[in-house]
């Protein structure tokens, strides 16, 4: 299954990259903050400061673009001494919990208005790789799995020279429950550069 939404999303991908050539292309970088919620708060309560977010997307319509993002955020907590129960097991120890985000999407943004500084809204569908690691001692548990994610998301562009812009967004991962792992969300504050080209 997990495969299939793979190769799906590279061929959309593929798609969106070679469509479309007459229009207008953006391509963003950004830095990306973490801010847990649901069930990844429950492994790792802290803020991520550690993730970037990688964009392309081509103009489909007046003020309508489509594209991929695919991102990374690594979400980090040392959790105290303590007795913690895992299934049947109870372990006491200092814990070093872990997760690696890893969410691929193919998304639309619409813009609002005209001039130098642009509201924006946006929905992403895809999938989320989500590798969790919980250290103690010598002991490490880890957990792979793919979840099915939506991400709705708002932001600001703001154009600082003819063919770049500062992005400014807020977007909310949500995972949706699989088999081996429950739902969970986490809020993501994004800043960087985008470059415009023909």
């Amino acid at each position: 299954m997990k495969t299939k939404i793979f190769i799906a999303l590279m061929l959309a991908s593929g798609v969106f990259i070679t469509s479309f050539v007459s229009a207008q292309s953006f391509t963003s970088i950004q830095y990306t903050v973490g801010i847990p919620g649901g069930g990844l708060k429950n492994h790792v309560g802290k803020v991520s400061w550690r993730g970037a977010t990688i964009e392309y997307q081509k103009e489909v319509a007046p003020s309508v673009t489509v594209g991929v993002n695919f991102a990374w955020s690594t979400f980090y907590e040392r959790k105290d001494y303590a007795s913690y129960t895992r299934d049947n097991a109870t372990i006491s120890g200092i814990q070093y919990c872990y997760d690696n985000l890893f969410p691929m999407l193919v998304n639309a943004h619409y813009t609002i208005g005209t001039g130098s500084v642009l509201p924006y809204v946006g929905l992403g569908v895809g999938t989320m790789y989500d590798l969790r690691n919980t250290d103690m001692g010598i002991w490490t548990v880890e957990e792979k799995n793919w979840h099915f994610l939506v991400t709705p998301e708002a932001g600001l562009i703001f154009d600082i020279s003819p063919g770049t812009s500062i992005k400014l967004n807020a977007k909310y991962d949500y995972a949706f429950k699989i088999k081996k792992a429950d739902a969970f969300g986490n809020l993501n504050i994004n800043f960087g550069f985008v470059f415009n080209s023909w």
